[in-house]
């Protein structure tokens, strides 16, 4: 009796569970490429040894592809803006057993950098991912209610987390610049995360901006996209002397950050 009782029950729990491998096995964020909902794809390349954090490290040069990406107008939401002035970022990036840096490079003729707390434009970029995979990607409009996204932002301006930079010159000044993890579901729901992980500096010279981010592979912030195998992406950059801010800004699609 008790055995034809644990039967049933027990091809219950078979079921259920090959439902969920299944359902695990069926999102694979790779498949994207197939359905043209994400590209281009960014590679990241292994590294023996220690991650750069100087943007001008010999590394860049002859370690990681570059990949060109195209940023658009913003025209989702208003502000609408039609005509960013950053059209194109090239991006490279690159892991360890440990960590992932991401660089983003951008022409810039001017650099828009809040040395005295004053400026309200100042030269801005981010990278976003969703924060879980899913069958389908959030909405690119910072996430969507159920569907939040982790955000690293980078600006030119001092503040509670500011880092020293690099100088570009001698005679240059020093810059100094905010990192901030954030998270997001949807416009108007940007947060700060009380726990900062994002590490990164960025560096102007010859008329472009060099920016990296720095992070571990893994963590246990809930709140933090978990680079365990490939993820989408999505890039923004304001440029500070064309009035870009908020919504004012040149963005990409969904890419494939490539991990293996």
């Amino acid at each position: 009796m008790t055995e034809k009782r644990m039967k049933p029950f027990g091809l219950r729990v078979v079921v259920a569970l090959w439902v969920l491998f299944i359902s695990a096995c069926g999102v694979n964020v790779e498949d994207c490429l197939q359905d043209e909902s994400c590209g281009p794809v960014i590679q990241v390349v292994s590294h023996d040894g220690t991650l750069p954090e100087n943007p001008y490290d010999p590394f860049w040069d002859g370690g990681p592809v570059p990949v060109k990406v195209e940023l658009g107008p913003q025209m989702i939401t208003n502000p609408k803006w039609p005509n960013p002035s950053t059209r194109e970022v090239t991006v490279r990036a690159a892991k360890n057993s440990s960590g992932i840096v991401i660089m983003l490079e951008w022409n810039d003729a001017t650099r828009d950098s809040n040395f005295d707390h004053s400026a309200l434009y100042v030269d801005r970029a981010a990278v976003m991912f969703p924060v879980t995979s899913a069958k389908e990607a959030p909405l690119i409009t910072m996430g969507e209610a159920g569907k939040p996204v982790n955000i690293w932002q980078w600006k030119s301006v001092g503040g509670e987390r500011g880092q020293p930079g690099v100088r570009d010159n001698p005679n240059s000044q020093l810059i100094f610049q905010t990192i901030e993890d954030l998270n997001a579901e949807g416009f108007s729901t940007l947060t700060d995360q009380r726990q900062q992980d994002v590490k990164g500096v960025a560096v102007w010279k010859n008329n472009r901006w060099r920016l990296i981010f720095n992070r571990s592979l893994t963590n246990a912030n809930a709140n933090d996209v978990q680079f365990k195998q490939s993820v989408l992406m999505a890039i923004a950059v304001w440029n500070g002397s064309n009035k870009e801010l908020n919504g004012q800004k040149g963005i990409s699609g969904w890419l494939l950050l490539k991990l293996g």
